[in-house]
């Protein structure tokens, strides 16, 4: 049986192991497990973008799957997922059931412009309940939740009614209804009296219905600074991305990178409505509330017997009795021996000598015996190099302090002879002539069978503290004369010191600035040092103001500043005043993407936003036209009234032809005359017929130049996206161009599609 058990093992290990090989070699697929919170046709709608968009990155397809709890356990289970994303209290479920690589990273979550990674939980009721007002109206009722297992939808909310005196698990009826979706349904048709769901769905479905906000109360909402939804409850942190051990670490390291990478303007990030993701979070916070409601993992506690433990236990309880009766034994033997320790005690005097840290003897002045450690750091391969000569010989001809080496060595030793233990820091010149500070102890040794007392000398080497200590100096000096403004503050934001360029930039003497909080941005507020703290830093760039009231920009960087033991003791900031640079920025943007006439786009700005619209109908599978438009006539316009009536001229028709079109189409001056536009999502050919024919008409009205009412008219040509073959930007606006030429020689004042049989 024993040889049967030990094949298994070896073929199992076998097999592991040609899977490891294969893993490692290549994936064929990626897939990515989403824990699904709302409906599964919202959670594929929102986050498919995000899955193509790390297919596109690791440049291996990634498939998506979205799943209940008990799917995504049967999966992980069967090893058919390599990367899931779900609820912190989930995620500490499967950390227990089975070993993971580890927490990528944490899910970002941006609503009305503000990023947070952090979540909490409402409790909400329906707004005619006048009979729920608060937590302690809550005891008794019927509780919708989407289920036990949810952080945000049931467990945050069941340990802050707990912190009221409230036990929902013994005194409530608690309506499972597995989605927060029909969660806010049981509330509203009345099957419920509360409702638990996570925070961010309420704003999701009110941005649905609008009327939804006027039929709701939240319980006990709480006015968090700088967290962008209604919340009942303390925060959590957010969702977090795991990988499974059997994904290969090459794959791991690039999904993650990809996860970092995304910015809040991607379309995945747009999609799944957040901001990107972080660096793994600290989920203590989630396993302290799992083990104060008792929830999964740590609903059970070991029940163990006396004859289990025994059993379990019997080596541990065997070897306690016998090293209980080996102690009373040595106690004993101790005892009698003790006279024969004091006739040792000279040989443990040496065997000091072995100590990792640098201890040296010291007879008459002079070293007679050295470790290994104290030949380490002064640098010396034989212990005859120190032996027979004094301290003096290894240190520089006076200490810091300006006292001579020899002669403070000496004053030292004196003492050491009336009985003293003498510490003091000392510099020693190492044989490669470089310099060492150390924490040297002297101690007497005495001992009645040697004639002269010997003395024990014993090296600390404080050579980093002291390094440590002058880079403290010489940052205090930068403090006081760095061109950038510097505040420290406390755990709590409010300022503790200040130099002269922060009462520089900001008007604020030093006196008034003392005990205030410092600038930072409006919308996070003191959220900055939130982020510093769970980050170590938080850096952005915002308005402010001055003490006189003048605005100006700013580039904040705030960090965290620890002391020995690791805790956050302060925070420290650094700003500069980038007022003039921000300008010079927008008018350097405005040059380089806008035409300075008609302040539309220019051709470098039209052919960016031609990538990306082409890039969208690809995805969408939309229909996009690109026009092509040049002004009849415009030139004998340009000669017989001059240049700035030419100039009003264009104004004048970009605006007309501006206005025609939508809000997200594009309309952009090449040149001269010269316009194009970038018409998106075009439903039919009629619709876009009826805009080219608006544009005819409006460019064609007579416009008012010089005194003088001048009527031009305009050729477009334009040609639709996609097309049976692949085409790049450059192509479209080509075709687009040969139409209006088309155009052009029908007679003007006419549009042209772009016809590859007559180009």
């Amino acid at each position: 049986m024993k040889r049967w058990i030990l094949g298994y093992l070896a073929f199992a290990a076998l097999i592991l192991s040609v899977s490891g090989t294969t893993l490692a070699q290549g994936f064929q697929e990626v897939r990515f497990g989403i824990y699904a919170y709302r409906p599964d046709f919202i959670m594929k709608e929102r986050y498919q973008p995000l899955v193509d968009y790390l297919t596109g990155r690791i440049g291996i397809p990634v498939k998506l799957q979205v799943l209940d709890q008990e799917q995504m356990r049967a999966a992980l289970a069967s090893n058919q997922l390599d990367f899931f994303l779900t609820n912190p209290s989930q995620f500490l479920v499967i950390r227990s059931e089975r070993s993971l690589t580890g927490e990528l990273a944490t899910l970002v979550r941006k609503h009305d412009g503000v990023a947070t990674a952090s979540l909490g939980g409402v409790i909400f009721t329906a707004a005619t309940r006048n009979d729920i007002n608060g937590l302690s109206d809550v005891r008794g009722r019927t509780i919708a939740s989407p289920g036990l297992h949810f952080l945000g939808g049931f467990q945050t909310q069941a340990l802050e009614l707990k912190g009221a005196g409230v036990d929902v698990l013994n005194n409530n009826r608690i309506k499972l209804v597995r989605s927060h979706d029909r969660v806010v349904r049981s509330v509203l048709t009345g099957d419920a009296d509360v409702g638990f769901v996570r925070t961010g769905i309420l704003e999701e479905l009110i941005a649905d219905d609008p009327r939804l906000a006027d039929r709701i109360r939240i319980l006990n909402r709480q006015n968090l600074v700088g967290f962008p939804y209604a919340v009942s409850t303390r925060l959590y942190p957010e969702w977090p991305v795991a990988a499974l051990p059997h994904v290969d670490s090459d794959i791991v390291r690039r999904v993650a990178s990809a996860l970092f990478a995304i910015e809040e303007n991607y379309p995945a990030a747009l999609s799944a409505g957040i901001a990107g993701f972080a660096p793994p979070a600290d989920y203590q916070s989630v396993e302290y509330l799992a083990r104060e409601l008792r929830v999964e993992p740590y609903d059970e506690l070991p029940q163990l017997t006396w004859g289990e433990l025994v059993g379990q236990y019997w080596g541990w309880l065997v070897a306690t009795v016998i090293l209980v009766l080996l102690l009373t034994g040595s106690m004993l033997w101790l005892r009698r021996k003790k006279r024969e320790l004091a006739a040792e005690q000279l040989r443990l005097r040496r065997l000091i000598l072995s100590w990792p840290q640098p201890m040296l003897m010291l007879r008459g002045g002079e070293f007679v015996d050295s470790n290994r450690a104290a030949l380490e750091l002064l640098r010396y391969a034989m212990p005859r190099s120190l032996l027979g000569k004094d301290i003096a010989a290894f240190s520089p001809q006076t200490q810091p302090d300006g006292d001579v080496s020899r002669q403070k060595i000496q004053r030292l030793l004196q003492r050491v002879d009336r009985g003293e233990v003498v510490q003091v820091e000392w510099v020693f010149r190492r044989s490669d002539g470089s310099e060492v500070w150390v924490d040297m102890t002297l101690a007497p040794v005495h001992d009645t069978e040697e004639p002269h007392p010997h003395v024990l000398c014993s090296w600390y080497d404080i050579t980093g503290r002291k390094e440590a200590e002058q880079r403290q100096r010489m940052a205090a000096s930068v403090f006081d004369h760095a061109r950038e403004a510097i505040f420290i503050t406390d755990l709590h934001g409010a300022i503790i010191d200040v130099n002269d360029a922060y009462v520089a930039i900001t008007g604020r003497a030093r006196a008034n600035a003392i005990g205030r909080l410092p600038p930072l941005p409006l919308e996070e507020g003191i959220g900055v040092l939130a982020s510093a703290r769970s980050h170590g830093f938080w850096s952005g760039e915002f308005a402010s103001k001055r003490q006189d009231g003048e605005r100006f920009n700013m580039a904040l960087t705030v960090s965290e500043v620890r002391d020995a033991q690791g805790a956050i003791s302060h925070f420290m900031g650094i700003f500069s005043d980038i007022t003039r640079l921000k300008a010079q920025e927008k008018e350097l943007r405005t040059l380089a993407h806008y035409d300075p006439l008609t302040h539309l786009p220019n051709r470098v700005l039209f052919t960016d936003r031609m990538q990306q619209v082409m890039a969208q109908a690809r995805r969408q599978d939309d229909l996009l036209a690109v026009l092509y438009i040049d002004l009849d006539q415009f030139k004998p316009v340009n000669d017989a009234y001059g240049h700035k009536a030419g100039d009003e001229l264009l104004v004048e028709v970009a605006n007309r032809m501006r206005a025609q079109l939508r809000e997200e189409d594009t309309l952009a001056r090449l040149g001269g005359d010269e316009f194009a536009a970038l018409i998106v999502n075009v439903t039919e050919p009629a619709v876009l017929e009826n805009l080219l024919a608006r544009l005819l008409h409006a460019i064609s009205e007579p416009v008012p130049v010089a005194g003088h009412l001048v009527q031009v008219s305009a050729s477009i040509g334009f040609t639709l996206y996609p097309q049976a073959e692949e085409l790049d930007g450059d192509q479209l606006l080509r075709q687009a161009d040969q139409a209006m030429y088309q155009a052009k020689k029908r007679g003007r004042n006419r549009y042209c599609g772009f016809d590859s049989a007559a180009s």
